[in-house]
Formats: C-alpha cells, structure tokens, sequence
C-alpha cells in the first residue's frame, strides 16, 4: 500500500513540473546597427503626400509621385535609429509625410510621419504616429530630406 502511495506520488509530481513548465525562448539579440523597426515598403507602390501647418490643420502642399524621391524619402526614414518611446512635443510638428499606397492589390496601412526641425535648424526629429516610435534623421541625412521638405 505504501509502495502505491508513493509511485503515485512520484507520478503526479511529474505530471505537475511537466505541466507547470515553461519553455523559455531563446532571447532575440539586436546589433547596434541593425535597425529592428521594419517601414520599408515597395517604394514603387507609394506615393508620398507633405503637408505642413496652416492655423490648426494641415494642408498638403507637395504630392511626391517620383520613384527615386519616394525612395530616397523612405530610406532617410529607414535608416533612422528608432525608439520605442512615447514623446509629446512643446509644439506641433513642422511637416507631416503621409505614404499612400497607389496600388489596390496590396494591403497597406498608411503611416504618418510627424517631423519638427530642431530651434536651430540642424535637426530633424521624426515620430511614428500610432506607432510610440521616435528618432532623429543622421546629420548625413538631414540636409536631404531637409531640401525634399521644403522645395514645393
């Protein structure tokens, strides 16, 4: 009888670790240079809408339709060093990027671009709207996207 106690003892002993159990994932490792935030689309696909504040809405001012400005628009977005970060601003943001797709065969939320130009006008902050991401464009892509904002 004490023989049966214990087997069923031991038995259900095993039954509850391998029950409570839990396999742990082996953790992702990000490099430093690896972006781990991915945006880019089929640039082909998209078109790009820019507007900038005009009393409390915005107004587009420039449709981007050309595919190598397109592209050169998002990969400036792309290669911003994104942080999962929720950030309110003391001001509205300077310009808005809109990306549209143009294509109806491909399922694509828009994103919206929020970018304020820093007091001194040397830097660009960039977030994500909906998304608590925030980043700032390198100085090496500043001046690009800077020319592409303001040109109308």
């Amino acid at each position: 009888m004490v023989k049966k106690i214990m087997i069923y003892l031991v038995l259900c002993s095993f039954v509850l670790l391998i029950g409570c159990s839990k396999e742990q994932p082996e953790p992702i490792a990000v490099k430093k240079n690896e972006n781990p935030i991915t945006i880019k689309k089929n640039e082909n696909n998209l078109n790009l809408y820019l507007s900038k504040p005009e009393g409390q809405n915005y107004t587009v001012y420039k449709k981007i339709e050309d595919i190598d400005t397109v592209k050169t628009v998002m990969d400036i977005l792309l290669n911003v060093q994104w942080e999962k970060a929720k950030v309110q601003m003391s001001r509205h943001p300077d310009y808005k990027i809109l990306t549209v797709n143009i294509d109806p065969t491909i399922s694509y939320e828009q994103v919206t671009y929020a970018v304020w130009l820093s007091p001194k006008k040397d830097k660009l902050e960039v977030i994500i709207e909906g998304q608590s991401k925030f980043g700032k464009v390198t100085e090496e892509d500043f001046k690009k996207l800077l020319s592409i904002l303001e040109v109308p």
